[in-house]
């Protein structure tokens, strides 16, 4: 054995035996660091670790950088040598570091002095736990020995990593982390506020008053509050530019409001009875509870005990007091009316967190309009969380309690870098989405709600999809055709000059209306899309009616339908449009622009009837989210199958491919307009498959246009055509994501992507 080695085996045995002597992970990993300095002879040795959402690698101890700097200076994977060490996954060794072109300056961690660099990855099983680095002071190349006495020590020191990561990652789930069943939003922190109504429906008890006249005097001053402040809040939401559907929220409440039959039934009970106003409320509200349990209207229910609790509250003056919140909070409830969402202002409520799963589907839609943070339908005990830190991630459906410091900055640093993303991506985004090889991409935008906003069809190229559902779903009944001409012109206005592609009604499966209750066993396999409409001739005939209307002054819809899987469904819902074509031309006595119709992709089965299709449409568009479901015959929502859903499988890649080629065959143009479209390597793996035409809701916009302007198209379908010869959706996609790294775009896919597999 010669010299060099013997001083390296007594080094390693020195630093492996102090480190294992240590009783925590902390001073075991400072005294790594310490002893490797002494033994290299560097000026400085580090250690970072990866994070838990495998997105940054955090400084986690030093001998020679700046202590203070422990815990906070972080880089992404790919960011800085740290981060090239981290990418490649290999040793680097450097003279001269700063020269390099990866090279970072991080100016609060005290390594200006220092010139040479050698970093190795600390791997275990295959997975990347962090990054060990040494560095000199002088200008060389490390040599052998170090290398290899760096090398040694990051295999010896990863299975410690890693045990004690796995520990601290399982308690801290077990303990604070909880999914709930729907979330919106992004991220929110802050102390908890768990709001109880002092008085509820199912509390109100049978009461009797002789004093009939004060009595119903309460009730009606009471109902014109109410009013006062629904006007306020639909005001509220039209003034910050929320959507047209979003400011009808309450139209549950509305028609309660608005309905003298449900004034005079109240007074009926107070003057005939003698009940107080809150009783005489109750007992009317389950008299229309039981008829509409008869008629199966289970979100009417929801909306008219909402509206009573509401309205209740308000009669004993025991509104919530939001102006006494001195910073913004979360606010934690049992149920959620939706006229309470509305109430809140965003500087006050941070997030919040509602208990009941059954809570309104409007209450759902409204904070996503308002952009709050919020999870509902979360199993925690609410009387054990009122002024304890909470985060609430809605992207992900989880609340997590009195999180640590470091999860906490975890998070914050994902919001942060998620903030400087944004802002990178929105100063582009009222520029054309084109490739570096001078072509340009199409976006357009899925809408539904939050289509308000003046500047949106200068960000976009139209609207690729309009869930017409959406705004019907906020009416407690069939929304007449003046009312949905109201709508679709609306639209139709905005966005004058440019292409707006309405979806005709699409309910069923999991988008439920409470006026037209459908039970089912199978609902994703039952009565929903086109199949509802050609079955309620009546209420398609009426929505093409008014999008018909609605496009008289402007020329520029288009209609698609949903769901299509027989040739005799589209054959039937061209006759129902023809037929209301015909009648708006011979009742208006002019000509009127007739719009492009086109076919949805969602069922596989289409696939083999693009041709009978072609000859009755003039384009398609693919439901990615329900034809990958379909094809794998798996929900995306269920956690025990959600993993075969997957857009890279090679079976969905060789599919995706099919269409394209035969809609260009058949010049058809041809569309992607579910999740797919609007993700990082989603809307990599289109464009490399020949798709030049993507919608995608508004948040993605701005990210995928920074997308397309950083890849060259005929580079990207060369890596299509490797794609498609490959036989698993994890080598297809690590191939987007070399060649993401290859044009820097690696830290979206990472942040954006990575992030939501905690």
């Amino acid at each position: 054995m010669s010299e060099n080695q013997n001083s390296i085996l007594l080094a390693l045995r020195k630093i492996i035996q102090e480190v294992s002597s240590k009783k925590s992970f902390e001073d075991a990993i400072n005294t790594l660091v310490d002893l490797i300095r002494d033994a290299t002879s560097a000026d400085c040795c580090s250690l970072y670790l990866v994070t838990p959402r495998k997105n940054y690698l955090k400084l986690a101890a030093t001998e020679g950088l700046q202590k203070d700097s422990i815990g906070k200076a972080s880089l992404q994977i790919g960011e800085g040598l740290v981060g090239l060490v981290a990418q490649k996954q290999e040793l680097i060794n450097l003279a001269n570091a700063p020269e390099h072109p990866n090279f970072k300056y991080l100016p609060d961690v005290g390594e200006d002095e220092y010139q040479s660099f050698l970093g190795v990855p600390v791997i275990n099983q295959g997975e990347l736990l962090g990054v060990l680095v040494i560095q000199c002071k002088e200008n060389r190349v490390f040599g052998e020995q170090e290398e290899t006495l760096l090398i040694t020590l990051s295999a010896q020191i990863a299975s410690i990593i890693s045990i004690t990561r796995t520990l601290k990652e399982n308690e801290d789930f077990r303990v604070s982390r909880y999914k709930g069943k729907r979330g919106s939003g992004s991220i929110a922190i802050a102390q908890a506020v768990v709001w109880k109504p002092p008085v509820t429906f199912d509390t109100i008890q049978t009461m009797y008053s002789d004093e009939k006249d004060i009595q119903s005097e309460l009730f009606h001053q009471t109902i014109f509050q109410l009013q006062m402040e629904m006007d306020r809040a639909n005001l509220y939401l039209q003034e910050n530019s929320l959507s047209q559907a979003s400011s009808g929220y309450m139209s549950g409440y509305g028609s309660m409001l608005d309905d003298p039959s449900f004034e005079d039934e109240v007074d009926s009970e107070i003057f005939e009875n003698g009940y107080v106003a809150a009783t005489a409320i109750k007992v009317v509200t389950m008299r229309r509870i039981k008829a509409a349990e008869d008629d199966g209207h289970k979100e009417k229910i929801r909306d008219m005990r909402d509206f009573a609790s509401i309205l209740i509250t308000r009669l004993v003056h025991l509104a919530p007091k939001e102006t006494e919140l001195s910073s913004p909070v979360v606010l934690v409830v049992q149920s959620m009316p939706a006229a309470l969402v509305a109430e809140m202002t965003r500087d006050k409520i941070a997030g919040f967190i509602c208990i009941d799963s059954g809570t309104s589907s409007h209450t759902a839609i409204l904070a996503r309009d308002l952009g709050i943070p919020a999870v509902i339908g979360v199993n925690i005990d609410i009387n054990d969380l009122d002024g304890r830190t909470i985060i609430v991630d809605g992207q992900n459906a989880e609340v997590l309690i009195d999180p640590s410091s470091s999860v906490i900055d975890e998070y914050m640093q994902l919001v942060a870098a998620s903030k400087k993303q944004n802002d990178m991506f929105n100063a582009g985004k009222y520029e054309k989405a084109v490739t570096q090889d001078s072509k340009e991409i199409c976006i357009q935008l899925n809408a539904g709600l939050n289509h308000e906003d003046d500047d949106l069809p200068a960000q976009t190229d139209g609207i690729g999809l309009y869930r017409t559902e959406i705004s019907f779903m906020l009416c407690d009944s069939l929304p007449s055709e003046e009312q949905q001409v109201g709508w679709y012109r609306n639209l139709l206005s905005k966005f004058k000059g440019l292409p707006v592609c309405m979806r005709t009604l699409d309910v069923g499966g999991d988008k439920a209306l409470s006026y037209l209750p459908i039970e089912e066993n199978n609902p994703a396999l039952g009565w929903r899309g086109v199949r509802v409409c050609i079955d309620q001739p009546n209420i398609l005939k009426t929505q093409l009616r008014a999008m018909l209307l609605a496009n008289k002054d402007f020329g520029n819809l288009e209609i698609m339908i949903p769901m299509v899987s027989r040739l005799e469904e589209v054959v039937i819902v061209k006759r129902i449009l023809n037929e209301a074509f015909y009648e708006i031309e011979e009742e208006t006595g002019s000509k009127i622009p007739r719009p492009r119709f086109g076919v949805m992709i969602e069922v596989p089965c289409v696939a083999f009837m693009l041709d009978e299709l072609a000859a009755e449409c003039d384009f398609f568009s693919i439901g990615s989210n329900d034809l990958i479901s379909y094809l794998f015959a798996a929900d995306r929502a269920n956690p025990k199958v959600s993993k075969l859903f997957d857009a890279f499988n090679p079976a969905a890649v060789r599919y995706l491919k099919y269409l394209i080629d035969r809609a260009t065959s058949l010049q058809r143009p041809i569309s992607v307009c579910g999740e797919i479209a609007g993700s990082p390597i989603g809307c990599m793996l289109l464009m490399s498959l020949g798709y030049t035409k993507l919608s995608m809701n508004y948040s993605q916009i701005s990210m995928v246009k920074y997308i397309v302007k950083n890849i060259n198209l005929q580079d990207l379908q060369a890596v299509g055509k490797q794609a498609m010869a490959l036989n698993s959706s994890v080598k297809i996609k690590q191939l987007y994501i070399e060649y993401a790294k290859s044009k820097g775009l690696y830290s979206i896919i990472d942040t954006l992507s990575l992030s939501k597999n905690r």
